[in-house]
């Protein structure tokens, strides 16, 4: 179910399961304090919702105090406590000011970070809990909120209540005249389309959104929307005209973060055509800048299904144990992928017993997650191994008849020029 800032769904009694899970995790101590430290932040945050009549000052004076107290006894003071002792100052200050809204950013904040670590069950806690802080007059921090509720939603793999919620950021973004919202609810609609399996429309829907933001000068929406429009063209088969797309994605965003992503992506598709030295670049570049949790797992995913290509076993097993250690950690598409991934490694190594355990698990996860595309890429891979087991599964998408190879080229030759800048 979606959040609405009515509330009327929602219990004041939340007990922030996902937080007190890490609480009592009795093998790290560290991750434990952490887990509790969030815990009794977010029960503090409670007291301010939108839902109650009144906040009893002087026990929320108190609350917020002990609170306070508690974080800063937490050693090592990690990022996780820098954000939850600002929420603590914010607090008090929004019981002084009696403004609930002050609290609005830095949860959005923390429910960033938490993203980022790939921990989504609490980020999704996490913005449950700010949106019952608004009271329906909160438009830009609604919007914030619904989108990266749906963003993280679809990471969960849950595609139905990621749109509602994208839909839902859109009506309120439209409402008040914030075009660039706008757009951002479309693209998370392309997305969606995307990871169901709805390609054509994922497309359609992603080029009227580059008219749109190139028509408003919105710079970010067209970064974006050239990003997952490459994804689309890329799962479609179509990696050649998807490798300008990423790269000029690339060039485009001015975050770091999504700067990374559109560069490992762009190696994706440049290793799936068979540039593997160009791919190479890609991927060097982004581990080299310590990219955040997410992207680092979907690059050494690509560098893993890399080295089965090239032949170096020893770097497939050394990529392997990382993804295999992460385990849980990563999001359901990149569970499947693991599992695809591992399966043509396997087959390519001549392990056809292997290869078949894995394929078979990734049609079986696609299947659960109802990740319509994923289960028709992972099918395909195992009915190719078993129709010959003797074969190799190809696992590269190879081009039908004359393509323009320009673009390829130019994306390349532009990758060579920031390796050389990168190195010197």
């Amino acid at each position: 179910m979606i959040p609405t800032c009515d509330n009327s769904h929602y219990e004041n009694s939340s007990l922030h399961e996902p937080f007190l899970e890490r609480a009592a995790d009795t093998e790290a101590q560290e991750a434990g304090n952490n887990g509790l430290g969030a815990f009794l932040t977010l029960r503090l945050i409670d007291q301010f919702s939108a839902d109650r009549e009144k906040i009893h000052r002087e026990a929320t004076a108190y609350q917020t105090t002990a609170t306070g107290e508690f974080l800063n006894d937490i050693y090592p003071q990690t990022p996780e406590v820098t954000h939850l002792r600002e929420l603590v100052r914010v607090a008090g200050t929004a019981l002084d000011t009696n403004d609930r809204r002050l609290l609005l950013p830095p949860m959005l904040a923390f429910a960033f970070w938490l993203e980022q670590e790939l921990r989504l069950a609490e980020a999704l806690d996490v913005l449950n809990t700010a949106l019952r802080l608004s009271d329906g007059r909160d438009g830009e921090e609604e919007v914030a909120a619904y989108l990266q509720y749906a963003r993280v939603l679809r990471m969960q793999g849950d595609f139905e209540d990621a749109r509602e919620s994208y839909a839902r950021s859109g009506d309120i973004a439209a409402r008040i005249g914030d075009e660039h919202s706008v757009l951002l609810s479309q693209i998370g609609n392309g997305v969606v389309l995307q990871k169901v399996g709805n390609l054509p429309e994922s497309e359609r829907v992603l080029r009227e959104v580059i008219k749109g933001a190139q028509r408003v000068g919105d710079r970010d929406a067209e970064a974006r929307a050239h990003h997952d429009l490459g994804g689309t063209l890329y799962f479609g088969g179509r990696a050649r005209d998807a490798i300008p797309l990423a790269y000029r994605a690339f060039e485009l965003h001015q975050s770091p973060l999504r700067r990374a992503r559109a560069l490992s992506d762009t190696g994706s598709m440049l290793k799936e055509i068979g540039r593997y030295t160009a791919a190479g670049h890609a991927f060097a570049i982004v581990l080299s800048n310590h990219p955040a949790p997410e992207v680092r797992a979907h690059t050494v995913l690509e560098l893993l299904e890399l080295s089965a290509q090239i032949g170096d076993r020893l770097s497939f097993e050394r990529w392997r144990q990382e993804l295999v250690q992460q385990g849980g950690d990563l999001t359901p598409d990149q569970q499947i992928d693991l599992e695809i991934k591992l399966g043509s490694g396997f087959a390519l190594f001549g392990q056809l017993d292997r290869a078949d355990k894995h394929l078979s698990g990734a049609v079986a996860l696609a299947e659960s997650y109802g990740m319509g595309e994923r289960l028709f890429f992972a099918e395909k891979k195992l009915n190719d191994l078993r129709e010959n087991r003797t074969a190799e599964v190809d696992s590269t998408v190879l081009p039908s008849g004359q393509q323009d190879e320009s673009g390829v080229q130019d994306t390349i030759t532009r990758l060579e020029v920031l390796v050389a800048d990168v190195v010197g």
